[in-house]
């Protein structure tokens, strides 16, 4: 998030006329690139941010044009809360309108209507009212696929944005979507460590496999634990997810480069390996959950049952 909030935002608005025209001047000349009429950020700022980042700073040359009344909701709240979101993020900014109960469509918003659902809020790092992330989870829930929704769900769990009975009662709230988000909410673990485990998760559902254990140790006397995303006892298969944090994110390397963290986790693997309980161990790609047949192929090969 710092990243995005670093980047400087050229405003035109209130600027005398010779400015303006020597900033539209630089914007034909490429120096400049525009995020919103009036709102200009120099060439290359944006180059290397994650689509969240940029989302936020799209959100950010909004901000001055969001009415008192509106909540910053759905992905736009993710963005603000730090919660990930799988697949493209929207182009406008999400905003929760409690003085309408219809959802209108402009060039830079969508405005929710929510007049019949009170909704709380948070003040996040812009100082906007943003929704809690109970409401921006079950939200996401009541509009997306599972494949989207749940690894919002299992990351306001985790991090203790949400409760399950918060999430609960936001369900309880909804007039649209309530059996969809239900389903969702009802499969939400905290123990999911990463989005990818998260859309592993649906794919297992999806797939009808047996229900895995998330999280499941192998410790050995005087050697250090291994602790894998999902373990098949009854098939002695383990599941492993390969994000893309665990090989680019810098808080999760430590310090390490991306082939010593290669390294630690080939060795760690073979730990786990080493237990006659294990029989097979099975790792998946981003690329791999992206097509639920291959994943389905993969299980099968490695003894677990699907539909």
């Amino acid at each position: 998030m710092q990243r995005a909030l670093d980047v400087e935002l050229i405003r035109t608005r209130g600027l005398p006329s010779a400015e303006r025209r020597a900033v539209e001047r630089s914007a034909m000349r490429g120096l400049l690139q525009r995020v919103r009429p009036g709102v200009l950020v120099r060439a290359g700022a944006l180059d290397g941010l994650w689509p969240e980042e940029r989302h936020l700073v799209v959100l950010r040359a909004n901000a001055p044009f969001i009415d008192e009344r509106a909540v910053v909701s759905h992905e736009s709240a993710c963005a603000l809360l730090g919660i990930p979101v799988i697949g493209d993020w929207p182009v406008r900014v999400h905003l929760a309108d409690a003085t309408t109960g219809t959802t209108r469509v402009s060039a830079h918003f969508v405005r929710h209507g929510v007049r019949r659902r009170p909704i709380a809020t948070v003040l996040d790092a812009l100082g906007l009212r943003t929704s809690d992330g109970a409401r921006t989870a079950v939200d996401i829930a009541a509009r997306r696929s599972a494949v989207i929704a749940l690894p919002v769900v299992d990351h306001v769990l985790r991090v203790g944005l949400a409760t399950p009975q918060a999430l609960g009662r936001e369900v309880g709230r909804l007039e649209i979507g309530a059996t969809k988000a239900q389903s969702v909410v009802e499969m939400g673990s905290a123990l999911s460590g990463s989005p990818a485990e998260s859309l592993c998760r649906v794919r297992f559902r999806q797939l009808g496999t047996p229900e895995p254990i998330q999280q499941h140790e192998f410790r050995r006397p005087g050697e250090p634990a291994a602790i894998v995303d999902f373990w098949f006892p009854d098939q002695g298969v383990v599941v492993e997810v390969d994000g893309r944090g665990k090989y680019e994110d810098p808080a999760m390397l430590d310090g390490r480069s991306t082939a010593e963290a290669h390294w630690r986790e080939k060795r760690r693997e073979d730990f786990v390996r080493s237990f006659p309980e294990v029989r097979f161990v099975l790792r998946l790609s981003w690329q791999d959950l992206a097509h639920p047949e291959r994943v389905r192929a993969a299980l099968r090969r490695a003894g677990v049952p699907c539909r």
